[in-house]
């Protein structure tokens, strides 16, 4: 099995709850409304703004699949993936960017800053794929900088020396046709499966260096462009990425509930 969560009671496949966590969240009503907002805001068609907040949900744990992970839950319980949104974001920054739409630090700096139009629709769209995955854990890391050295050293040990687990890997076609993803969302996803299947192909290729600079530095620059939210309390980037991954977290909950009580 390729694990979401496992202890002596209780076990949960990962692409069953990834699956699950975005059916739960394309019912709820709370993601229309999302979506409506963000549409008129954004000017994006409300449709497309669902896909992407469908597709978040679903790789937010796609980083449970690295072998490091796994191959700790064939023997013993895993209830913890130090970091593992960590590298659920640099393989999904690093599909996006396979698929010519590369996010860096700047445009994570307009968009928090609201100079968001000024990114054209992929890498809006990009945007509140990554960065909800990447901040779904936020609040309980107390900020990147206080992230422990477990995680730290975990996510850079998978940078070095990425490898996926093989069973993780079998499973992984069951995302490829799911539909409420839309038309862009499911050509993502495939290529997130050819990353998965050949990341170690990619480790020396500029693309792969580009996700690799990008989530070692991102951290940093989240940390510092949070506290400057002080020059700019409030603002729409912040509030949409905080709303996405508010909702994510709610249906995260709700499908990891099934199998964990």
């Amino acid at each position: 099995m390729c694990y979401a969560y496992k202890d002596s009671e209780k076990e949960e496949d990962l692409i069953e709850h990834l699956i699950t966590t975005a059916n739960i969240c394309s019912e709820r009503w709370e993601l229309k409304a999302l979506a409506l907002k963000t549409s008129k805001l954004l000017n994006i068609d409300v449709k497309k703004v669902e896909e992407a907040v469908i597709l978040a949900s679903m790789l937010h744990d796609i980083g449970k699949a690295a072998e490091i992970y796994q191959s700790a839950c064939s023997a013993n319980k895993c209830a913890e993936f130090p970091g593992h949104y960590l590298i659920s974001t640099f393989i999904t920054h690093l599909t996006f960017n396979i698929n010519n739409v590369n996010i860096g630090e700047e445009d994570i700096k307009k968009f928090l800053a609201d100079d968001i139009n000024s990114l054209g629709e992929d890498k809006i769209y990009a945007m509140l794929v990554v960065l909800p995955v990447a901040l779904h854990h936020y609040h309980q890391v107390r900020g990147f900088r206080s992230y422990s050295t477990s995680e730290s050293m975990t996510v850079l040990q998978f940078l070095e020396n990425p490898k996926m687990c093989v069973e993780c890997l079998k499973e992984v076609k069951n995302m490829l046709s799911y539909e409420r993803v839309g038309q862009s969302g499911r050509k993502l996803l495939e290529h997130l499966d050819a990353v998965l299947r050949n990341i170690e192909y990619y480790a020396d290729k500029d693309v792969y260096r580009s996700s690799k600079i990008f989530i070692q530095n991102f951290y940093n620059v989240m940390e510092e462009d949070l506290k400057r939210f002080a020059e700019y309390p409030i603002t729409l980037g912040k509030i949409l990425i905080e709303s996405v991954y508010g909702l994510i977290n709610l249906c995260d909950g709700s499908a990891a509930s099934i199998k964990r009580r």
